[in-house]
């Protein structure tokens, strides 16, 4: 994209900041037609799955959803450049050296395993890599904009610290590498931090980085401020951005006061990343110049205003080279009619779903620390052959994991890695005296949301 079209962009995101209710819709009805149009025409998928879709109607409730697993499975005839084929990005993803770089030269790729436990593949364009960027500044850089903020921002040397789980092409990691491989000072002032680190690591590594913005799992910032207020840990962040998961107001009010800064949660997702950003007054405005949100319940009908989804339907107005049209998410949310104070005309709404637990464990020196969800998750999933996990804490000293292999992996091997590299995980944190168990079931959905939780205590 060049430098004209970028400034286009980013001139009406901030120009949309302030507008109407009705400017804001205008703007979702143009681009929700040229990208139903256009994935009709150059979408293989899409041309069949919605063939019986009269032409030019925007009523989404005639479209029939897509998940993960249905877009994976039809990955060749969904992208619309021919060029890209399931294969060789697959093959892309597998090369962690490529971690940072551009697919065929030209598309960033993301991958999650998601909240579902079904692995994805979302390669992106020129367009939604921009908007990525664009629509949380929007919200975010006027809470900046005062002599407090500034003065720590250049202090710290504009320092930006992420924390995120790394050895993949994960949006949060591979997406700070390729900043900062394509900007000139980003090598010096982008860092990952990594949240598998004894949080006595971590903390030390972020006091000899200083970041002056410090972004991350939710349930990992917390832990951090209770370092901070602990002594342990001594940073002075301008900003605070807790995403990935969910965190209540109490915990950000923990954030704020600890840090003495502004936060700011983002609401997001590997396939559409800036979802919601929270505004000056602590509510989470949803994007919908650029993405159409859509409660519904189990049967994919929508949810009245003020009600809790069972799950939610995205369409992705910016990204054509692998289009989003009402993608199932699988979080619940819940949107309300009513009006911010802060003025915004962008729809107000909170976020569930996604859940998991911190577990706190006894270290053999009788220290309690604690162990973040992502973060024993991944030690799992990055295990050969394993397709979904789930890790319960049964006891005070028991975690039971219950694990799918792929067909052609075999079980015990599996298992024996699984409980090996979980041992020398929480050895690493000094925690020896757990009993680490294989579940006689395999992972299952939550009954009334569908959805996997991966991390939880009994």
């Amino acid at each position: 994209m060049n430098p004209i079209e970028r400034g286009k962009i980013t001139l009406d995101a901030w120009r949309a900041r302030r507008t109407t209710r009705a400017e804001i819709a205008e703007r979702q009805r143009r681009r929700l037609v040229e990208m139903l149009s256009f994935s009709r025409r150059r979408s293989r998928f899409y041309k069949r799955h919605y063939a019986d879709v009269p032409e030019g109607t925007t009523d989404l409730t005639q479209y029939p959803p897509v998940t993960k697993p249905m877009l994976m499975e039809h990955f060749d005839d969904v992208v619309t450049d021919t060029a890209i084929t399931k294969a060789e990005v697959d093959a892309f993803v597998a090369d962690e050296t490529q971690i940072g770089e551009r697919f065929l030269g030209k598309y960033p790729v993301w991958t999650t395993s998601g909240t579902t436990g079904e692995p994805g593949v979302f390669v992106q364009d020129e367009t939604a890599w921009t908007i990525s960027d664009v629509l949380g500044d929007r919200w975010i850089v006027p809470a900046m904009a005062n002599r407090s903020s500034l003065s720590r921002l250049f202090t710290q040397n504009i320092h930006v610290a992420l924390v995120a789980v790394s050895g993949g092409h994960f949006a949060g990691a591979a997406g700070l590498e390729l900043m900062r491989r394509e900007s000139v000072l980003g090598e010096r002032r982008l860092r990952l931090f990594s949240p598998t680190s004894p949080i006595d690591d971590l903390t030390a590594e972020l006091n000899q980085y200083q970041p002056a913005i410090l972004e991350g799992y939710s349930t990992v910032l917390v832990e951090l401020a209770r370092a901070q207020r602990d002594g342990r840990l001594d940073i002075s962040p301008a900003l605070v951005l807790p995403t990935a998961e969910p965190i209540s107001e109490s915990q950000k009010r923990l954030l704020r006061d600890t840090f003495d800064c502004v936060v700011r949660e983002l609401y997001g997702a590997t396939e559409f990343v800036p979802i919601a950003v929270e505004c000056d007054h602590g509510n989470l405005h949803a994007n919908t110049d650029w993405v159409v949100v859509e409660p519904v319940d189990e049967d994919y009908q929508p949810v009245e205003l003020g009600t809790p989804s069972d799950t939610v339907l995205i369409t992705s107005l910016s990204n054509r080279v692998q289009p989003l049209v009402r993608y199932n998410l699988g979080d619940s949310i819940t949107m309300y009619e009513e009006r911010c104070q802060c003025g915004s005309a962008f729809p107000i709404i909170e976020v569930g779903g996604r859940q998991g637990d911190v577990l706190q464990f006894e270290t053999d020196e009788g220290e309690e620390v604690p162990i973040f969800p992502l973060a024993l998750a991944t030690v799992v999933e990055d295990v050969p052959g394993v397709r979904r996990v789930q890790i319960i804490r049964t006891a005070p000293t028991t975690l039971q994991v219950r694990f799918d292999v792929d067909p052609d992996a075999t079980e015990e091997a599996v298992w024996n890695q699984i409980k090996g590299d979980l041992q020398s995980f929480l050895g690493n944190h000094g925690i020896t005296s757990v009993t680490i168990e294989a579940a006689a079931e395999p992972p299952r959905r939550e009954r009334r949301s569908g959805k996997f939780r991966h991390v939880w205590a009994e």
